[in-house]
């Protein structure tokens, strides 16, 4: 039966290094995972159907990494469809307080804890018929809004979940600050990381978070944070194909212009 590779590499005080992944196109898991510990697999926000998650999360296997998959909804149908295709870890978005944090892992996980399906196509071919007994998914729940932080200790501590993402932007939206500002340039969105990183320590749980760059990952390691996106798919194709233009415009004399980036930036 394949470990989870993420409860693996989380033991001790490790830190694991992740991406973000947002197309359906795995390949491109397969040319950059290389040296990574986990990427973040977006069925949310990125283009992503089941179909494509579920290859998604193969890709990852083959490239040794550990996987957080990221579903669109609280639906219980849902969240076992995604648990199915074994990934190391679901992300369930915006959850709010201790209700919805157990309803969450009512559906994730199985009796007596919670209710969720046996049979799961995907799961039972790799880790046989018993994986209920032993090969569960570990449950993240992402604190992104106010209320979410207001209840993140009651959150932390309902049995079950094994892990916090602090997710900057939504909270950000949320408390009108511009969306492209550093989380860790303001103090409220600092206030904000440093109680969910708390709360996660106390509890016996994991914090996550996005740090992109080595400034916020020292920061972000000093309050708590083990489990660290560093960027994304998008944010990686993006800079390297603004670096190339510039260097061929820069060869062009004289210059010549092109049409502007309207595509803006972010580390996903």
């Amino acid at each position: 039966m394949p470990a989870n590779l993420m409860t693996e590499r989380l033991k001790g005080d490790a830190t694991m290094l992740g991406f973000c992944s947002m197309y359906p196109a795995p390949g491109i898991i397969e040319g950059i995972g290389g040296g990574w510990d986990f990427v973040w697999i977006d069925g949310q926000h990125g283009e992503m159907d089941s179909r494509a998650a579920v290859a998604a999360v193969r890709a990852a296997d083959l490239m040794g990494l550990a996987t957080l998959l990221r579903v669109p909804t609280h639906d219980a149908g849902f969240l076992g469809v995604y648990a199915d295709m074994d990934p190391s870890a679901i992300m369930v978005p915006m959850v709010n307080d201790a209700a919805q944090a157990r309803a969450i892992v009512a559906a994730l996980r199985f009796p007596p804890l919670g209710t969720r399906s046996f049979g799961g196509r995907r799961v039972i071919d790799r880790n046989g018929r018993d994986y209920h007994k032993n090969h569960e998914v570990l449950v993240v729940a992402q604190i992104e809004t106010r209320e979410a932080v207001e209840h993140v200790e009651a959150i932390a501590n309902t049995p079950g979940v094994d892990g916090l993402f602090f997710g900057p932007d939504d909270m950000k939206v949320q408390m009108g600050i511009d969306v492209n500002t550093p989380p860790l340039e303001h103090p409220r969105l600092v206030e904000a990381m440093t109680r969910t990183a708390n709360a996660a320590r106390a509890a016996g749980k994991f914090a996550a978070g996005v740090a992109p760059g080595a400034g916020a990952l020292e920061k972000m390691r000093a309050m708590g944070y083990r489990l660290l996106v560093g960027g994304g798919d998008i944010m990686f194709l993006r800079a390297a194909a603004a670096a190339k233009l510039q260097e061929l415009r820069g060869a062009i004399k004289p210059a010549t212009p092109g049409p502007s980036d309207k595509s803006g930036g972010g580390t996903y």
